[in-house]
């Protein structure tokens, strides 16, 4: 009897479809257990049902479930949705597409992934997704997630579009990126957005960049992710365990990710102390500073054009205490791998004041 029914199904597609296709645009079906057709009024409508597969245009489409209208151009399409079209694959729990503009719009567990080279190269997940084919934009929103394999990052956010032409897209409604590295690299703002060409990140407004060790804030952030480099401007600070910095201006330098050095440009303060939340008593201000880092703790920096400095040394069973504050043009500064001043150098236009412990 299922062998019966599938041959009369099989010669209805044959006999119906090319009467559908006089009038319609371009539908192919591939596959359904079952099709039915009616009319209302003028519009005529088809209804499939059961491992649906067919082709409307240049687009291919899976469901259990579809409804086609021929008038108005649209196609329903409801449970185990699957669209291919050139490199991009959707999955959805329900679909519609509108052959003008030639527009998707989905719902429902969306999962959506951009193939290369016969694998995911990125792809986002969200409740509900719109991707108008015509221009080759996707926007997508609530409980958005994503993953760029190139740049090994995840993208979380309530709200996304992607133009894929043009290699742009923008995330906001709390945007989080991780960059999944030994050390993890957290990037939090209110708005982003990524240059594909340029591979470059610019975050706005309430910027934090976060590691175990480090915290850099600012208003403004951008992101060269070719050359690893970071700008941070609008009032930057920047926070670890063992200092405090601000600047007019912060560029931070990676190497595969890890903080390796910065720069302080403009109105620059540090504050550091040599032992972990220890107050920060020791400073240095200048109009330009460098700090080199190892495992992203400072191990040392120079600052350069009106130095002023600030170094107390605290009394213990090797040294005695010591309150040293100069100011100079050029300062030089080294730290051992337990974060304890190895040594201090100031060069040029020197004064200085020293205070040590009256022993007596």
């Amino acid at each position: 009897m299922k062998k019966k029914n599938f041959l009369i199904g099989s010669v209805l597609l044959l006999i119906l479809l090319p009467i559908w296709a006089q009038k319609s645009e371009p539908l192919r079906v591939i596959h359904s257990d079952k099709l039915y057709l009616t009319k209302v009024q003028d519009e005529q409508v088809m209804r499939l049902e059961g491992k649906v597969h067919f082709f409307y245009g240049k687009t291919e489409f899976h469901s259990d479930r579809a409804t086609i209208f021929n008038l108005q151009k649209i196609a329903r399409l409801d449970g185990n949705v699957k669209v291919n079209n050139d490199s991009l694959t959707l999955f959805a729990d329900s679909l519609t597409y509108y052959r003008i503009p030639d527009e998707l719009n989905a719902g429902g567990k969306i999962y959506i992934e951009e193939n290369q080279k016969g694998s995911a190269f990125r792809w986002f997940r969200s409740n509900y997704a719109i991707y108008n084919q015509k221009y080759n934009q996707i926007t997508v929103w609530e409980n958005v997630s994503a993953y760029d394999k190139e740049e090994n990052v995840s993208i979380f956010c309530g709200y996304a579009f992607w133009d894929r032409n043009e290699g742009y897209a923008y995330m906001i409604e709390k945007p989080r990126i991780i960059t999944a590295q030994e050390d993890t690299l957290y990037v939090n703002a209110d708005k982003m957005e990524y240059f594909e060409k340029e591979r470059k990140l610019v975050a706005t407004f309430n910027v934090q960049a976060q590691t175990r060790d480090y915290r850099t804030v600012s208003d403004f952030l951008l992101y060269f992710l070719k050359e690893d480099k970071a700008v941070f401007t609008g009032m930057p600070e920047f926070h670890s365990d063992y200092a405090k910095a601000e600047a007019g201006e912060f560029y931070l330098y990676f190497k595969e990710r890890k903080l390796n050095r910065a720069e302080l440009v403009d109105s620059c303060r540090v504050e550091f102390s040599e032992e972990a939340m220890g107050p920060k008593f020791n400073w240095v201000v200048a109009d330009y500073i460098d700090i080199g880092f190892e495992e992203n703790q400072i191990r040392s920096f120079n600052a350069e054009r009106a130095v002023q400095y600030r170094y107390i040394r605290q009394k213990t069973d090797k040294n005695d205490y010591f309150d040293n504050t100069a100011t100079g043009d050029y300062l030089e500064v080294q730290f051992t791998p337990e974060n304890k001043l190895d040594y201090m150098k100031m060069n040029m236009n020197i004064k200085g004041i020293y205070k040590f412990q009256n022993k007596s």
